[in-house]
């Protein structure tokens, strides 16, 4: 019995115990899209089923694809057995149905991936790698590399973390390579994850949701089990999460750049909130503001993990992955901080802006009621 089979008759084994009663929100695809990952990173089983069950609503099958992504970009590392289970049940709808059909299959792994400890690694080592000004050279060199030189780097545990994920990038045939690749071998890069060590199951996952979501982020988990391998004390810890504000079953949290609402949202905190306007015009361009903005709220409140996965390396590599982004928008280097704590600082404001947004797009709340509520408040 291969570890796909095994991770989906463990998963049918648990369906009985599945006890939540979720319900579909009210709310446009993009919200619902965006609230499945949030809540999830944040560790809230009801909103995450409710999202999933949504979701499945508006846009049927394409959840199979979303939660895979989810899967890879919000748990990775810290929960193989999370990702596999994820992948095997997501990628066989025969399997679904005699299992007891998509909802029940959805709400469930909504409720796995709420509950497994979280690691966004994946993603920062991805944007670090791909576009941070420090890898550009790395960047250079494996893009003119031959396959099996690829390969090699993968294989090599003396390399740089970023070096080896742009070879597993190049050589995995997925995803934009911004210079030129000499050449992919799929089949040749899980054998090399096999060959150094990571799990079976765990690289026939990663195969298996690669080809289904063609994204490079599935081949960035292989190389961080083994990072996290390395660790002799890796530590799952729980983090201060920040407020939001709930309104008709859906978190504000979700309303983040990528959401329309969410960006009006953001651009009207700039708007009205004085600190911020003032901290992005000392540290961003007057033509990027609006997208520097939109990055320093994501990292505020869309972000964050609960049951966060360390390991040693994971700071440094988030640190890397966060000044990417906010480097790519147009903030300066010195600036960085100073911008994501004022936004720390202004959460609740930016949720009462939030509030207002959607109470107005949807035309069903009063909103006076809404922002008379606390962090805690549900309208």
């Amino acid at each position: 019995m291969d570890a796909l089979t095994q991770a989906r008759d463990r998963l049918f084994n648990e369906l009985s115990y599945d006890l939540a009663e979720p319900g579909v929100l009210n709310a446009d695809p993009w919200t619902i899209n965006s609230l499945l990952q949030k809540s999830i990173r944040r560790g809230e089983v009801e909103v995450a089923q409710n999202a999933a069950l949504t979701f499945l609503s508006q846009r049927g099958t394409a959840i199979w694809r979303r939660l895979m992504i989810v899967a890879f970009e919000d748990v990775g590392a810290a929960s193989p057995d999370a990702v596999t289970t994820v992948v095997a049940a997501s990628a066989d709808s025969s399997w679904r149905k005699r299992a007891g059909g998509d909802a029940l299959i959805a709400v469930h792994l909504a409720r796995l991936l709420v509950q497994a400890p979280k690691s966004r690694s994946a993603e920062h080592l991805i944007t670090a790698s791909n576009q941070h000004p420090s890898c550009k050279p790395e960047r250079k060199e494996v893009s003119i590399g031959s396959i099996a030189d690829n390969l090699a780097t993968v294989a090599d545990r003396s390399a740089s973390l970023t070096r080896r994920a742009l070879a597993a990038c190049c050589v995995s045939g997925v995803g934009p390579i911004r210079e030129k690749s000499q050449g992919s071998d799929f089949p040749g890069l899980l054998e090399t994850f096999r060959a150094v060590g990571v799990p079976d199951d765990l690289v026939s996952a990663t195969g298996i949701a690669t080809s289904k979501v063609r994204d490079p982020i599935t081949v960035m988990v292989p190389l961080l089990w083994l990072a996290a391998k390395d660790d002799p004390a890796p530590q799952i810890i729980s983090p201060d999460l920040p407020r939001t504000l709930v309104v008709g079953g859906v978190p504000l949290y979700s309303l983040d750049k990528h959401t329309r609402i969410g960006r009006e949202a953001i651009r009207n905190l700039v708007k009205y909130n004085h600190e911020i306007r003032e901290c992005l015009s000392r540290y961003v361009a007057p033509a990027q503001r609006n997208y520097a903005a939109y990055m320093a709220a994501f990292y505020t409140d869309a972000a964050p993990l609960a049951r966060k996965f360390i390991w040693k390396g994971a700071d440094e590599l988030e640190a890397a992955g966060i000044e990417t982004d906010l480097l790519k928008v147009g903030v300066s280097r010195d600036g960085i901080a100073p911008l994501l704590q004022v936004f720390r600082e202004n959460v609740d404001h930016l949720n009462k802006i939030r509030a207002h947004t959607f109470c107005k797009q949807r035309e069903f709340f009063d909103v006076a009621t809404v922002l008379m509520t606390d962090g805690e408040g549900r309208a």
